[in-house]
């Protein structure tokens, strides 16, 4: 046969390996090889000594291949005994038989066939549980079939087994689900349209919802998002943030002041995509939604009656206080501050080549903003957490953003220069000794302790826990004189406080919250006391070698006084309190 067929091709490819890991076939290679060392002749193999192929049963099989006629019959009884080959020492059985002519075609794949569905047979495939769900773990049946019966109960309870919108917080506990998702949970059944839910419709959703998704992160990911999204934008969070306001114990003040629930709500949404979304994209993903708090604050919204106890995200004292510095910046009261006005934040604290990347192009601001040449109260808000508590992950992010000039991902040394240079430039104007920047870049490096040491990069600042130090260094030099002349023990903690540390925001609003409303409490009071004290300046008579450069200062420094004296008389407040003591300032135009 000069050519082979690719099916008998691949048996007889088969049974050349049989036959070579056969025992008796391993034994005859092995004393050919000692013959062939010892230098004696080994004899070709002979037709005795082949091997028989046996089937799955254990007995001798029909051999598959012989030289001769295909059409020559297998023998009927085996071959006379013979001489056995000087290579194989041992005899073979009686039991062995001669390869007889090969099969047809159709015997071969037949043969081929069977064994190989034998072969697939014995080998069980391995099966590995499910280790990944990427929309929570599926819950039991049983599990499912009983909160139906709940909301099922829940709805015959109810007038025309229907629920309005103030009587879905017993359908929404009936779902094992925090108070507060009650709105969302409204709005997927459809009820916005009919202003009323029926038993179906919410049961449909509801079938549907936990077909899909089987954790709280998923569902209220779901309930959020809109239909095909698969991410939370700002306005999605909008009802459910409102249905705060409406109804939390520790906000119905805000009832008298309508007019406040846009901007508290906004300040709620910006603080939320500040600490979630590490992407920057303005879109919340499932991923990040799970490795953010948000949905056990919101869960204890229901258990915490004083909202100023809930200090992430939802405090009215952080919003009054950010709200208040964004009025006091917005001269035109337009909600939006341009370049000149955010340099007045804390006296220009903030250097101008820093506040010139701040309004540059991928840094911090979208683009829309950056077109328009200025910043939303939005981005107001992430400014403001980012500039007074920059230990925290964001706020790290947010300057290195800012003095990345280049884009590049790492923070070099002519960048540092670049950003040091107008320091030392406030430095020498206000007569205070300067620090050579070799002399501060060898502080800085020692300090972030970069891996490569001409650059560095966002993971050094994160892993030196000292980056507020670093930043401050090289664009605020008021906070930057603080650190300087800090005494290092005023850091110790209160061995008596047993409670997490404050981060330096929360310190920062506390602060603030409490001088605005001893400010707006007593503003007669202030303005009086600050006109004393010019009148007092005014009579001293100081000796003649003082000189016309610090009179000129202290005047100004009167007149700054003076003018921020006025602010309070302008932000009258009305109202019955805020759970922090003060009121409501109602003169604020939206």
């Amino acid at each position: 046969m000069s050519t082979l067929q690719p099916i008998l091709k691949l048996k007889v490819d088969e049974l050349f390996l049989y036959w070579l890991s056969d025992p008796d076939t391993l034994q005859d290679l092995r004393e050919s090889l000692k013959q062939i060392s010892r230098g004696e002749n080994v004899n070709a193999l002979s037709p005795s000594n082949t091997f028989q192929y046996k089937g799955h049963g254990g007995s001798p099989a029909s051999p598959l291949l012989r030289t001769g006629s295909p059409g020559t019959p297998p023998p009927v009884s085996p071959p006379p005994m013979t001489t056995p080959s000087p290579r194989s020492p041992r005899k073979r059985s009686s039991s062995t038989r001669s390869l007889s002519n090969s099969l047809s075609r159709s015997q071969a794949t037949k043969l081929f066939h069977e064994q190989r569905q034998s072969s697939n047979n014995s080998k069980k495939p391995i099966q590995i549980p499910q280790f990944y769900f990427p929309f929570g773990k599926p819950l039991s049946k049983q599990e499912n079939e009983t909160v139906l019966q709940r909301i099922k109960h829940v709805f015959n309870t109810l007038p025309e087994n229907k629920a309005y919108r103030n009587q879905m917080e017993e359908v929404s506990k009936a779902c094992k689900c925090p108070k507060y998702w009650r709105i969302p949970l409204f709005l997927a059944a459809d009820g916005e349209h009919s202003g009323y839910v029926t038993a179906d419709m919410f049961i449909t959703m509801w079938n549907k919802l936990i077909k899909e998704c089987h954790d709280d992160a998923s569902r209220f990911f779901r309930l959020l998002a809109c239909p095909g999204n698969r991410y939370i934008t700002a306005d999605d969070f909008y009802p459910i943030i409102q249905d705060v306001v409406d109804s939390h114990p520790g906000l119905t003040f805000l009832q008298d002041a309508p007019e406040f629930h846009s901007r508290y709500i906004h300040t709620v949404i910006a603080r939320i995509f500040y600490c979630i979304n590490r992407s920057w994209t303005g879109r919340i993903t499932l991923p990040e939604l799970r490795k953010s708090n948000l949905l056990s604050v919101i869960a204890l919204l229901e258990e915490e009656d004083d909202i100023n106890q809930i200090a992430e995200y939802f405090s009215y004292e952080h919003f009054y206080v950010v709200y208040c510095k964004f009025w006091e910046l917005d001269s035109d009261h337009d909600l939006y501050i341009d370049k000149t006005d955010l340099s007045r934040h804390q006296d220009h604290a903030i250097s101008s080549r820093m506040l010139d990347r701040i309004f540059s192009p991928g840094t911090v601001l979208s683009p829309k903003s950056v077109e328009e040449g200025r910043m939303s109260y939005s981005e107001f808000v992430w400014f403001l957490i980012s500039e007074e508590d920059k230990k925290s992950p964001m706020s790290i992010e947010y300057w290195f953003r800012c003095m990345d000039v280049d884009g590049d991902g790492y923070l070099s040394m002519y960048e540092l220069e670049y950003f040091y240079e107008e320091q030392l430039q406030k430095m020498e104007s206000l007569g205070i000794e300067t620090l050579p920047f070799q002399d501060c870049l060898c502080q800085m490096l020692d300090l972030v302790k970069p891996r490569v040491s001409d650059k560095i990069t966002l993971h050094d600042l994160k892993a030196c826990k000292l980056a507020y130090i670093f930043y401050d260094t090289f664009f605020n030099l008021e906070k930057y004189l603080e650190h300087e002349q800090r005494d290092p023990f005023t850091n110790t903690r209160d061995p008596e406080y047993d409670g997490p540390e404050p981060s330096d925001w929360e310190k920062y609003a506390a602060e603030e919250y409490e001088m605005l409303v001893a400010e707006e409490g007593n503003p007669d009071q202030q303005e009086m006391s600050f006109q004393e004290a010019a009148e007092q300046l005014d009579e001293i008579d100081y000796p003649d070698d003082f000189e016309p450069d610090d009179d000129e200062i202290m005047a100004v420094e009167i007149r700054q006084k003076a003018s921020i004296s006025e602010l309070p008389q302008r932000n009258q407040w009305v109202g019955n309190g805020t759970p922090g003591g003060g009121s409501v300032r109602t003169d604020f135009s939206l």
